[in-house]
């Protein structure tokens, strides 16, 4: 009995077709990271090592540092963390109790303390939306910190921080591959056995 004869084609190379397709993604999903050192054979460089990111992880950091800033934490969302109502009212607030004590202790009548807090408040506002007004400059800070907080990690930080979030879809990836390497496979028993 042939193996084109018999419902087994049917079975073992869809079977066969989908374990190469999900080891072969399983095995581009790693090498995206691995080796994590170039490897030489006879002093020449081996190709493809190191992986894909241990390369590239300087680009990766740039562009990683870029995204966050443009897309998560951007000029804007710095300037409205300065400026926010509450907090310049309770920064207000709090320089307000600083002179009372000062008052207190210079003997000041209210007059003078409600002229000291209100132009003391004024100012301590003018100052941080001017500091409000740099957050491009601290847009590029942050931007930079990312960078080189991603640039330094070891790899295999870097490697458990992209696998930790994205894991699933890796494993989607895994399965697609799988159940094309089947499809293929079917493909294939159809066709020695439609041939055949």
């Amino acid at each position: 009995m042939q193996l084109t004869d018999s419902w087994l084609a049917f079975v073992i190379m869809p079977a066969i077709g989908a374990l190469i397709g999900a080891v072969t993604n399983e095995l581009a999903i790693k090498m995206l990271f691995r080796p994590y050192r170039q490897w030489r054979f006879l002093g020449l460089p081996v190709p493809l090592t190191p992986g894909l990111i241990p390369r590239q992880r300087h680009q990766i950091a740039e562009s990683i540092a870029e995204t966050f800033v443009a897309h998560v934490f951007s000029q804007e969302d710095l300037k409205a963390l300065i400026l926010e109502k509450s907090r310049i009212a309770r920064l207000k607030e709090r320089v307000g109790g600083l002179l009372d004590k000062l008052g207190v202790m210079l003997n000041l009548n209210e007059g003078m303390l409600g002229m000291a807090r209100s132009m003391a408040g004024d100012y301590v506002v003018r100052e941080v939306e001017s500091l409000a007004g740099e957050a491009g400059e601290s847009a590029d800070a942050v931007r930079e910190q990312v960078r080189q907080r991603i640039d330094a990690m070891d790899l295999e930080s870097l490697e458990r921080l992209v696998l930790g979030f994205s894991r699933k879809q890796f494993r989607h990836i895994t399965w697609f591959g799988a159940l094309l390497g089947g499809l293929i496979g079917l493909v294939q028993a159809g066709l020695v056995y439609g041939l055949g």
